[in-house]
Parts: structure tokens; sequence; C-alpha cells
């Protein structure tokens, strides 16, 4: 058995609308750039079950807005924990890590299926040092 187990996955929300005042006449319509929205909640059932919650918004920023979110569900096996890290912290960065190429591949299709841009691809990002920074600014 391994410490944290993925159960599933589930699509909370998808939303995409064309931003008609993102470019002004001297923008190429083809090149935009941006910057990732990413937030990441955590609800633990109880002491070996959790949901962990990624979302990613994009207001103004692109010649789209889109806002996705999914939920993934994980347990934890204590037994299995022989280093102790613990439940919280193998969610934190493990969770998030098995659930973000989901996150990507679902924003990746859904701003393909406009037809008028090219599709946004998320850049692979290091969630463990994306967590550290965030734990820095509070």
């Amino acid at each position: 058995m391994t410490v944290l187990n993925f159960k599933n996955y589930k699509v909370v929300a998808m939303k995409y609308q064309l931003n008609d005042n993102f470019f002004n006449k001297e923008q190429d319509r083809r090149s935009f750039n941006y910057s990732p929205n990413l937030k990441i909640n955590f609800t633990t059932e109880d002491e070996n079950k959790a949901v962990v919650r990624i979302r990613f918004d994009s207001k103004n920023e692109l010649p789209f807005d889109i806002n996705v979110v999914i939920e993934g569900e994980f347990e934890y096996n204590s037994e299995d924990d022989q280093t102790k890290i613990g439940f919280e912290e193998l969610l934190k960065k493990n969770a998030t890590a098995i659930l973000f190429p989901y996150l990507r591949a679902i924003v990746t299709q859904l701003t393909s299926m406009g037809n008028v841009y090219p599709p946004l691809i998320l850049p692979t990002i290091n969630i463990s040092a994306l967590l550290d920074k965030e734990n820095n600014k509070g």
C-alpha cells in the first residue's frame, strides 16, 4: 500500500468567455503573456481522508477569461508513513502535484475549443517551490 492514495478527481467548474477588451489596435492577436493565478485549498474529511481543490483563473489577463476548478479525493495510510511526513504535508505537496497535470490538460482543452486563439498550455510548475513561496508571504 502507498502512504497517499489518489482515489479520484472531478471537475467542479469550467468557464470560458472571450475577452473582447483585451487587445488594443497595436497588439498582435496571436500572442499574449500571462501569469498563472493558482489557488489551492485542502479540506480534511477525517483523519485519513481529504479533498484537495485547485483553481485556475485568468480574469482580464488573456484574450479569454477562464475559470477551472478541480477536486481530488485522497486517503492517507499512516501505518505506511515510515518517514512520518504526515498527512497535511503529503497533501500540500504530493496531492497538489498529482492533480496539477489534470488541471493543465483541462485548461488546454477548454481554451482550444474556442477556436479563435491558440490554446493556453500552462507551464509545468514546481509545486513544492510554489507552496513554499506562498507560505513565506503570510
